[in-house]
């Protein structure tokens, strides 16, 4: 008796020359000016002048406190933004140019956690909806071995569940507008390709196996 066994093709993960740029060029990309929220503690330096310099926190009703000039919104604001406000508020007690520079110090709640085959795994700074590929790229990228087939998205939010994107295929078609957004608390997943040598030893076991089954049935047969 002649038994042809056909083994199964070992899928092999290939992106398309689009999808490798496209990655290159969001790993590399800056993200844009930080946006003030509720929470953030500043780091607020007047230069020249100390008496005006201090270390805050951004209460709940989006304000800060700053020594003679009172109270100041923050929350909502670019980090630009917000300086400019700061100049013209402190431009009644300082004569002159005003040179302002806000450093923030922690931010409350607003991080992502990047897991999975990526180039550095770590919790990072969100300042609101964010693209998964920026994420991705913040993160330093995939690695060789990521299986972008199967990015999962884990909701701070419980009842919206868990999103699994077929990052792939949205990148070979051109679909990245498509793509779901992160936002704060939101843990990304990138799993890592499976072992194809060892599922094809099990593969071969199972193969070895019914090759025994079928010859002991032949031999009993006899």
């Amino acid at each position: 008796m002649n038994l042809k066994i056909i083994l199964p093709r070992p899928r092999v993960l290939c992106l398309t020359g689009l999808a490798l740029l496209t990655l290159a060029v969001v790993a590399h990309a800056q993200p844009g000016d930080y946006l003030i929220g509720k929470g953030d503690q500043l780091l607020i330096t007047v230069w020249g002048f100390p008496e005006f310099t201090t270390s805050t926190t951004v209460r709940e009703d989006g304000l800060i406190s700053i020594p003679l000039a009172g109270d100041i919104q923050a929350a909502g604001l670019r980090r630009e933004e917000f300086i400019g406000v700061l100049k013209r508020q402190l431009a009644e007690y300082v004569q002159g140019e005003i040179k302002v520079t806000v450093s923030v110090l922690s931010s409350s709640l607003l991080r992502i956690t990047v897991l999975g085959a990526v180039a550095r795994p770590d919790n990072y700074p969100l300042s609101g909806e964010t693209g998964l590929l920026e994420v991705i790229g913040a993160a330093g990228g995939p690695t060789s071995d990521a299986n972008l087939t199967r990015v999962q998205i884990f909701r701070k939010d419980k009842t919206q569940g868990t999103v699994t994107v077929d990052l792939e295929q949205h990148l070979e078609r051109a679909e990245v507008d498509r793509l779901p957004v992160v936002r704060p608390g939101d843990v990304v997943f990138i799993p890592r390709q499976k072992n194809f040598l060892k599922e094809f030893g099990e593969y071969m076991g199972y193969v070895v196996v019914f090759l025994a089954l079928l010859l002991l049935t032949e031999g009993g047969g006899n």
